[in-house]
């Protein structure tokens, strides 16, 4: 699909994406706490099809000798002793999980800011964090089932990609394995095509007000009639994405010259703190470095499907009806951009 003056849809869009992304550096926070969902990325369900390959070690495989030494260790433990430390294991694990649910909450409260701020910029509008947090608050619930679908479509598709994997490794011939090469296109389209519904639908929900299903079919719909400018955007993102991945190795890389330099001076001299000191610093360095690199890269893929979605999503008569209707009865709370 192309604009007037003949130039693809995609090439506009994600020049605005990356000049977005470079300028909002005030969502930069919220991008890193909106990938923890693994929302607005094709590039992490390609990454993880991928990773199948790859030997991995099983949950159980992984528990059993932990679990084999904790047994043991058990029956030398007096009634008091058992009773602590079950009691500090359940601290933890409660622990873990209230760190957990928090981190869920902060990635969908995060996307919904992301969505509605660049989507207001789009309009050019000037939205604050302020509004743009209460927004996302209020959009909590739909946007985290909206993830929590999508999540088990990824698990699902990547479970069936494993089993057919297994199933085609047992008994190696040629029929299976052209029958695990068709399950892992078929399970990888089905994967990205989940995606992109999803962060049509997120937009829908934020931009326009819409319930959870209406966003959901709203999205479909987008994906059916702009596949084509989708795939493009598919493909521009990962590679994206694979740059971003490039830039990270490559500044470690860089900065390790430096680094190792200033330990062996340290060596030199026996200074621990030297030592210490430089660690530290680069390690800090280091993780600023990946932070910023993911940050931008994730906010311009939500400003791409963003920008796409104020291009494809925005005519129509019921999305026409459905804000006159919002703005009479206020059906939903989420304000739109």
């Amino acid at each position: 699909m192309a604009t007037p003056n003949n130039e693809s849809v995609y090439r506009p869009v994600l020049r605005d994406a990356i000049v977005t992304a470079w300028q909002e550096k005030r969502l930069w926070p919220f991008a890193v706490f909106a990938a923890i969902l693994m929302s607005g990325s094709v590039a992490d369900v390609f990454w993880s099809k991928l990773n199948i390959f790859a030997p991995q070690a099983s949950a159980f495989s992984t528990i059993i000798p932990f679990w084999e030494k904790a047994s043991a260790a058990w029956s030398k433990l007096s009634a008091t002793e058992l009773i602590l430390g079950s009691l500090q294991a359940f601290l933890l694990v409660a622990f873990g999980l209230v760190i957990s649910c928090a981190l869920i909450i902060a990635s969908a409260i995060s996307q919904a800011v992301i969505v509605y701020v660049i989507g207001a910029r789009r309009r050019g509008r000037d939205i604050t964090i302020r509004d743009a947090l209460t927004v996302g608050t209020r959009s909590l619930w739909p946007v985290l089932v909206l993830n929590l679908l999508t999540l088990a479509v990824l698990m699902a598709t990547r479970s069936l990609i494993a089993i057919t994997l297994s199933i085609a490794m047992g008994v190696p011939t040629g029929l299976l394995f052209t029958l695990y090469l068709v399950a892992f296109i078929t399970f990888t389209a089905v994967s990205v095509g989940a995606v992109v519904i999803q962060i049509y639908a997120l937009n829908a929900m934020i931009l326009q007000g819409a319930t959870l299903l209406q966003g959901i079919v709203r999205g479909w719909n987008i994906l059916r009639r702009h596949w084509i400018v989708s795939i493009e955007t598919i493909a521009l993102l990962f590679l994206i994405s694979a740059g971003a991945y490039v830039l990270v190795i490559t500044a470690g890389m860089i900065l390790a010259i430096p680094y190792l330099i200033l330990l062996a001076v340290a060596t030199v001299f026996g200074s621990g703190f030297l030592f210490l000191a430089t660690t530290i610093i680069f390690m800090l360095f280091f993780v600023a470095i990946v932070l910023s690199v993911l940050a931008m890269a994730v906010l311009a893929q939500y400003a791409a499907w963003t920008y796409l979605y104020r291009i494809f999503g925005e005519g129509g008569f019921l999305p026409k009806i459905h804000r006159i209707v919002r703005s009479f009865f206020h059906q939903t709370k989420i304000p739109g951009a």
